[in-house]
């Protein structure tokens, strides 16, 4: 069972990872509009947790979002919720492994695409196997990664905000957009980096006391993300030009360098990839469990209900990690800010149709609950205009995108329609 210190330690490992090391580069062109970004995405990010806390509290059982869109609105709408964040588990995986060679090119120079395939799928594989494992093993795993990772992450932009340049860090932004939208498509790449503080409703079965731990351990992550994400901003944003920011393959290693030189740059490089890697144990401990969850509900395949003896869903795990070789392939591309880039943008938008469609339940079920208040109502109003807001920022290109995640779940939503019309039996009459 995990416990809550385990729990916080899954809500800040799934929030600092690729985010943290990657984001700085992407959001360079938008220069000092990123403080007011970090702001209200943090903003929303609370709001957001805070439904999420609610609908824990009332429906715990393991899956996460598409428990509460099914019970609101059916099972076809909790697959396809499912499906979608099943998606984006395994995505995340690519993502992170690509964040964390990004941090190891700094170190060992340029690496032959062969060998690097080969380092990224034996780090997919040594996961898998830690997550095979007891539930409680690869909690302590996360853990330790977790406290490791955070520590430098906190105490370097701390150091640095002392001598922080204002030629830098007040600087025009590059970009030649008007405002509001600069700081709505800023706001919609922080909500990358905050994807994941609902990962502790995943394995609400698996968690001590879940209907107090959860909200508090979700609260507490979330606001612990947001602090290292502002203060990061401003060491950034105060040593480097955003022109020499935006192309930084790992910018933490290149603050160290700025402001110690040496081999700091080498130490915070390897602290990024225990970052990126307790990331990936995180995002795989709710991965496979994700599918689990939808396969108990009847909305996914038997298959993923296969556990080992220790209770861990194997089939599920399995699955997920070998789904995101594919997406893997897209590491050996020669830019991993525009690559990365790209994943950022189709995850934000899948993972905003996700909680747009958490708050719709949350209005739901307020009218069902016994003793909703008006604060109650506000917070789903306002976390609903969020999302809406952010999502009026994406593209078309990602619209499209999006719309072709869903029609590729299509045959497996028909493949359990047919199972349940086999199961269901026939009346004469």
């Amino acid at each position: 069972m995990l416990g809550f210190w385990q729990l916080v330690a899954l809500v800040v490992g799934n929030l600092v990872g690729s985010g943290v090391l990657m984001l700085p580069a992407i959001l360079a062109p938008y220069g000092s509009i990123s403080f007011l970004g970090w702001v209200i995405a943090s903003l929303g990010a609370v709001l957001l947790s805070l439904v999420f806390c609610h609908l824990c509290s009332k429906h715990s059982r393991t899956g996460g979002p598409h428990v509460y869109v099914e019970e609101a609105f059916g099972k076809s709408a909790g697959f396809y919720i499912a499906w979608v964040y099943w998606i984006l588990a395994w995505i995340g995986y690519a993502a992170l492994v690509s964040a964390a060679m990004g941090c190891l090119t700094s170190i060992c120079g340029p690496i032959s695409k062969p060998m690097m395939m080969i380092i990224e799928v034996s780090i997919i594989a040594i996961f898998t196997l830690i997550n095979l494992l007891q539930i409680a093993f690869a909690g302590r795993v996360e853990l330790i990664l977790t406290v490791v990772k955070v520590l430098p992450l906190i105490v370097l932009p701390i150091i640095a905000i002392f001598t922080v340049k204002s030629e830098f860090l007040f600087a025009a932004p590059p970009i030649d957009i008007p405002y509001s939208s600069a700081l709505a498509s800023a706001v919609m790449l922080m909500i990358f980096a905050f994807m994941g503080f609902e990962t502790a409703t995943v394995p609400s079965e698996e968690v001590e006391n879940p209907k107090k731990t959860i909200p508090r351990a979700t609260i507490v992550g979330t606001l612990i993300a947001a602090v290292i994400y502002l203060l990061g901003t401003i060491s950034m944003l105060g040593h480097m030009p955003c022109t020499g920011l935006a192309q930084s393959k790992a910018p933490y290693a290149d603050l160290a360098a700025c402001i110690f030189g040496g081999d700091w740059q080498t130490f915070i490089a390897l602290a990024g990839i225990l970052c990126a890697l307790g990331a990936l144990n995180g995002w795989m401990l709710i991965g496979g469990r994700i599918a689990y969850g939808a396969a108990q509900d009847g909305i996914f395949p038997k298959i993923f209900l296969k556990t080992d003896k220790h209770g861990a869903p194997r089939t599920a795990i399995v699955i997920s990690s070998l789904c995101t070789i594919p997406f893997m392939m897209l590491s050996l591309s020669e830019s991993l800010v525009e690559q990365f880039n790209f994943v950022v943008s189709i995850s934000t938008s899948l993972i905003l149709i996700v909680y747009l469609s958490c708050t719709l339940a949350y209005l739901k079920f307020l009218k069902e609950y016994k003793h909703s208040k008006p604060r109650h109502w506000a917070l789903g109003v306002a976390a609903t205009a969020f999302c809406l807001w952010v999502l009026s920022s994406i593209s078309l290109e990602m619209t499209s995108y999006s719309l072709i995640v869903f029609v590729i779940g299509l045959p497996l939503r028909l493949y359990t329609i047919k199972n349940e019309a086999r199961k269901t039996p026939r009346v004469c009459v």
